[in-house]
């Protein structure tokens, strides 16, 4: 098996595990958050969406920090640091008390982030050029397949051993991501660049290059309107008149779409290293935000499955296109801390859309918010548009 093969393989597994783990606390959060004693149905919908956001916004603000340090040390301490950290906190989940308790704990989440810019760059780096999208787009599975496939797990194991103990398995999870990249992810000394940039001169490339501006509120304007809604799906298929197994139920609803992202991510890598990765993402965006717009009419948990599928089927071709246009931009010896910045945009998004969606879902409806984030992803793809400029890597600052 070639290298680079090798390489996305074992980090595809470590990262799936990491963002498996992380994912497996979203079909009960709000329960849990009625566990720990906010009863009132306004306050809870409200705390959902800061408990979700909060770990967002804290990696958000630490992102381009962590990617520079990797692009100067190595990105495999990055990993590990991450790893090792969050299942620690999430024992402390487990152990938590009251609603502050657990509000401190997704704060120490967000700050112990970067780990999928981290990847990102780590293999990005040791992808021919001809394979970035594949490679990429392999790696893309891990971490939405992860991410959706998780509250598959998490909603069947807080049926049968309640949501503390689920918190116990999911601390186990990222721990054995961090095991295997300590023995089989071998960061060679010629991979790690030793680097003089700070985060303030990553800023000023990012800053001095509009196709890569362009691409980041992209990146930001996708997450916000699609975590909107991913916080409230539990309370929203609770309320299609699921009366038992409801944590098995939402934990299908994220794996229908979880299961069709693997598939097809890999599909749309390739597709995008043979016809463009802007093409590939403007068709995206264009039906992921069509079959949004009906999922505010459902009024039955299988009528909602079929729109979850289309919905992970081309959100498949939506990050692995913005990673390979971001990664064809930007020069190695600065690529951890430039997927650093624009990660944190994209966090940024997941922090903010959870705190609007739950508001607005709190004063107008959850169904809202799916016509919201239709509307929203229309106008992402018409500024998808704007993407035709040649693209070209602007010559780094100069070190005074």
């Amino acid at each position: 098996m070639e290298k680079w093969k090798k390489l996305v393989y074992i980090s595809w597994l470590a990262l799936f595990l990491h963002m498996t783990g992380m994912a497996m606390i979203m079909p009960f959060l709000p329960l849990y958050i009625k566990e720990l004693g906010v009863t009132n149905p306004k306050e809870v919908t409200a705390w959902s969406g800061i408990i979700f956001g909060i770990a967002f916004l804290f990696s958000g603000i630490l992102s381009p920090f962590w990617g520079s340090l990797g692009d100067k040390y190595g990105r495999k301490p990055i990993i590990l640091r991450s790893s090792f950290g969050l299942s620690l906190v999430a024992i402390g989940m487990h152990l938590a008390s009251n609603i502050y308790h657990l509000l401190i704990l997704r704060i120490i989440h967000g700050v112990l982030g970067g780990i999928v810019p981290s990847f990102i760059a780590l293999v990005s780096s040791n992808l021919p050029k001809d394979k970035t999208g594949t490679g990429l787009g392999t790696l893309q599975t891990a971490m939405i397949g992860g991410s959706i496939l998780g509250p598959l797990i998490g909603g069947i194991l807080s049926d049968l051993i309640g949501y503390r103990n689920v918190l116990l398995v999911i601390a186990l999870l990222p721990f054995l991501g961090g095991i295997i990249t300590t023995l089989f992810i071998n960061e060679q000394k010629q991979e790690i660049k030793k680097t003089h940039f700070s985060v303030l001169n990553n800023i000023k490339f990012v800053v001095s290059s509009k196709y890569l501006i362009i691409i980041i509120i992209i990146q930001f304007t996708i997450q916000f309107s699609l975590m909107m809604v991913q916080p409230l799906l539990p309370l929203f298929i609770e309320s299609l008149h699921v009366k038992t197994n409801i944590g098995t139920f939402v934990g299908a609803t994220f794996a229908t779409t979880g299961i069709f992202t693997m598939i097809f991510a890999p599909f749309f890598g390739k597709e995008g290293d043979k016809k463009g990765h802007r093409k590939i993402l403007s068709r995206s965006l264009l039906f992921t935000s069509i079959f949004f717009f009906p999922q505010s009419l459902v009024t039955s948990i299988y009528q909602l499955l079929p729109l979850r599928a289309a919905i992970g089927t081309f959100v498949a071709g939506i990050v692995p296109s913005t990673q390979s246009l971001i990664v064809k931009n930007t020069p190695d010896s600065k690529r951890g801390g430039i997927l650093g910045i624009t990660q944190s945009f994209s966090l940024f998004g997941n922090a903010i859309g959870p705190i609007i969606g739950g508001s607005l879902a709190a004063i107008f409806g959850i169904r809202l918010s799916f016509i919201i984030t239709s509307i929203i992803l229309f106008f992402t793809w018409n500024l998808s548009k704007k993407l035709t400029i040649k693209p070209a890597i602007p010559s780094p600052p100069t070190e005074q």
